[in-house]
């Protein structure tokens, strides 16, 4: 990894960023980072605090879903499903995979929340109004995960070897009716008279 030229703090967080999607958090140490990045252990705590303060700094947990998400409403649940299925060997599920073996600490936990909530809920519960929309857009939000470990985490076999656009159908509708279906059922037991009528719930 290229650090040479870098002033220390950026050296550090190239290094750190680097050994932490290739590694995972468990395993990459403070030592491994200074030794990769070219200066002493204790220049990493005095720049970072901790390990788990470089690792906010250092590992994106944002993504790349802007253009999706800003995108005709009405294929935003395919899309999402053809961004899992084609970034599999991308380094972004590198970078999923750093964050899901670090995400035990509760700093981290917080840090991946929000940035769920402002890079895909907030954005879709501002664009599917009717009711329920932050619900509905958290819902996806949990579909859209769901695949991610399947593909990204597990590598199920089958989902693999599926023929890509029955997934894509499949599940990306799946995904699209929490965003854009004119009528979302109202809460209710199932065979509860009142579901969807708007009446009280027993």
């Amino acid at each position: 990894m290229a650090t040479q030229n870098l002033p220390p703090r950026d050296a550090i967080r190239r290094a750190a960023g680097e050994l932490f999607v290739r590694d995972g958090y468990g395993a990459t140490t403070v030592r491994a980072i200074a030794a990769a990045a070219g200066c002493d252990p204790a220049l990493v705590i005095r720049h970072f605090g901790s390990k788990e303060g470089l690792f906010l700094a250092a590992v994106s947990v944002s993504g790349d879903l802007t253009g999706i998400l800003t995108g005709p409403i009405e294929s935003i649940g395919r899309e999402l499903v053809r961004y899992v299925l084609d970034g599999a060997e991308s380094p972004v599920a590198g970078v999923y995979r750093a964050l899901l073996t670090a995400s035990d600490r509760p700093e981290i936990k917080e840090r991946l929340r929000a940035s769920v909530h402002d890079v895909f809920v907030g954005p879709l519960a501002e664009r599917i109004g009717g009711a329920y929309p932050e619900l509905r857009a958290r819902l996806a939000a949990a579909q859209f995960a769901g695949l991610i470990n399947a593909c990204w985490l597990v590598a199920d076999p089958v989902l693999a070897c599926a023929e890509r656009e029955a997934v894509v159908a499949l599940y990306g509708d799946a995904i699209q009716r929490l965003l854009t279906c004119e009528d979302p059922p109202t809460p209710g037991r199932p065979g509860d008279s009142n579901a969807g009528t708007g009446g009280p719930v027993g």
